[in-house]
């Protein structure tokens, strides 16, 4: 019996590989992209979202400069080599064999086979290398809205990257992220909604963290924001988000140092993108962080 479990579970894998690299598509990036369209209806149901104008790359933001993010670690799918057409979500190196990621992005049975990393570069042309990911742990609490982070571990170690520091308390977030500081999104956002395909180079945006309690207003997301979330964005104007294709990548504010180089969010979903009274949503290292260490520890 096991036996056969074993041997269909072979050819399922041998035929999502054969599909992919016969049309070049990618069902992770599909089903990370389906998630992220559906969070609006699942979590306000009854409520119709205002028109968007929706768009899909990072909002309002530039390209990166070389060397800025260089802990920004793309998931990809393994079977594409095309980076552009393979990058699923963001993720953040957090260890040498550990990267964090969105749940939605990786949740599922046995992933780990299909994924890679992207490091040692910002550009999906051109540098940088893959690392296959051995094994996956989400949250244990995430079952498809909150608690969205996930820690991927690697097959091998990556020595030639640093780590990105990260919060794992509220008073920690308190210092480097209160209400109003501008924080910095990034990602390789879908810069087409035909082909789906990223952007080939790193994109970021500064925008503003917004409380709780005004994220939770009765204009903006109706008290859906739980406290394992935080929420950034220009509530009166917008115009500046991250968007389709970011999700599971870093939110950074800056350290003691005045270096952006602390992680406090992971990109989760929103209504939208960019859109006034609607931030958006990333999961919370403050009250996420010690689960994230723990897995780094084991």
């Amino acid at each position: 019996m096991k036996a056969n479990l074993m041997m269909g579970a072979l050819l399922a894998a041998a035929a999502t590989t054969a599909m992919a690299q016969a049309e070049d598509r990618n069902p992770l990036r599909e089903r990370a992209r389906a998630w992220e369209a559906a969070q609006w209806a699942a979590r306000m149901p009854g409520v119709a979202p205002p028109s968007n104008g929706m768009q899909p790359e990072v909002i309002g933001g530039k390209v990166a400069r070389d060397g800025r993010w260089p802990f920004m670690t793309p998931l990809m799918f393994k079977p594409i080599a095309d980076n552009v057409k393979a990058q699923i979500c963001g993720g953040s190196l957090i260890g040498p064999r550990h990267v964090l990621t969105a749940a939605h992005c990786v949740s599922g049975p046995d992933l780990s086979r299909f994924l890679q990393v992207l490091v040692g570069t910002q550009s999906l042309l051109e540098g940088g290398r893959r690392v296959q990911v051995a094994d996956i742990t989400v949250h244990p609490k995430y079952e498809g809205r909150d608690h969205d982070v996930a820690v991927l571990t690697l097959a091998e170690a990556v020595t030639d990257v640093e780590p990105v520091s990260f919060i794992a308390s509220p008073a920690a977030e308190a210092r480097v992220a209160p209400e109003g500081r501008l924080v910095f999104g990034m990602g390789y956002g879908v810069m087409d909604n035909d082909t789906g395909d990223s952007s080939p180079l790193l994109l970021d945006v500064k925008v503003p963290i917004v409380s709780r309690e005004r994220c939770n207003a009765p204009q903006s997301y109706r008290g859906v924001i739980t406290p394992r979330e935080i929420c950034a964005g220009d509530l009166v104007d917008g115009g500046e988000d991250t968007c389709q294709g970011d999700s599971g990548g870093p939110l950074m504010a800056r350290g003691p140092d005045r270096k952006p180089n602390v992680q406090v969010g992971v990109v989760s979903w929103g209504n939208g993108c960019a859109l006034a009274d609607y931030p958006g949503v990333y999961a919370r290292m403050a009250t996420l962080g010690d689960w994230v260490r723990d897995q780094i520890k084991r």
